[in-house]
C-alpha cells in the first residue's frame, strides 16, 4: 500500500475521533477506529454458535472464531482486511472477514499456530467470502494472505488476477492500495449502522 498525503491526521475531525470520540447513531460514543466483524462466510448454512478453535475437526461442518469448514471439503480462515486512512498511517479501517484457502494451506496454518511457528514470511492465495457493506459485491475477490508472527489474524491484501469476478478493477482494490479519506471512512461505518457524520461535522467547526 502506498503512502498518502498527510491530511487526515491533521484534521479537527480525526483529532476529535481519536481523543474525545464521536457520538454515534448506535447510542455509543466511539473513540478511535474499531473493526467491523463478519460473523460467517457468505452463504453459510451451518451452525452459527462458535465452537472453540481447538475443537476443530476437518471432516464435518464446523465454525469457530477463527476457522470454518464445510462438510470436510471447503476451508476458510478469518482474516483482517485493512483500508489505510490517508495521512494517518498505519491507522486503518479494518474488517475481519472470512477467506477460502486450499486445504493444504489450511492444515499448515492450523499446525503452525498450534506449535507457535507462524511466520510473516509465509503467504498463500485466499478468496474473500464476504459481501462488504459500502462496496459493490466483494465476494470472491482474491488476494494474498500474510501470516502474523504474533498469532494475530492473517492480513488479507487483495489484488492480482481476479478469476471469479467480472470486476478485475474493483474499487476496493484501489482503496486498499491507495487508502481512503475520513469521509469515506464515515460512509463505511454508516453501512454497518454506525452513523457519526453529525458529530464529525460539529467537530470540524468547533
Amino acid at each position: 500500500m502506498t503512502n498518502a498525503p498527510a491530511n487526515t491526521s491533521e484534521g479537527h475531525r480525526w483529532q476529535a475521533f481519536n481523543s474525545t470520540g464521536l457520538t454515534c447513531s448506535c447510542g455509543e460514543r466511539h473513540v478511535g477506529l474499531f473493526p467491523i466483524n463478519m460473523l460467517t462466510p457468505v452463504g453459510w448454512n451451518g451452525p452459527r454458535d462458535y465452537q472453540e478453535d481447538d475443537l476443530l475437526t476437518m471432516d464435518r461442518t464446523f465454525i469457530s472464531p477463527r476457522y470454518a469448514v464445510w462438510e470436510g471439503q471447503s476451508f476458510a480462515i478469518r482474516m483482517r482486511l485493512p483500508l489505510i486512512i490517508k495521512g494517518a498511517q498505519p491507522a486503518a479501517f479494518m474488517y475481519t472477514v472470512w477467506a477460502a484457502i486450499d486445504r493444504i494451506h489450511f492444515e499448515n496454518y492450523v499446525k503452525a499456530r498450534k506449535e507457535g511457528k507462524l511466520s510473516n514470511l509465509r503467504q498463500f492465495s485466499a478468496r474473500l467470502l464476504n459481501r462488504l457493506g459500502g462496496h459493490h459485491d466483494t465476494a470472491n475477490l482474491v488476494g494474498v494472505s500474510h501470516d502474523e508472527n504474533d498469532g494475530e489474524l492473517p492480513m488479507l491484501l487483495l489484488g492480482g488476477p481476479q478469476p471469479y469476478t467480472n470486476r478485475p478493477d474493483h474499487p476496493i482494490l484501489t482503496e486498499q492500495r491507495h487508502g481512503i479519506g475520513f469521509d469515506r471512512m464515515l460512509e463505511l461505518f454508516l453501512a454497518y449502522d454506525h452513523d457519526m457524520r453529525a458529530a464529525a461535522s460539529a467537530a470540524n467547526v468547533s
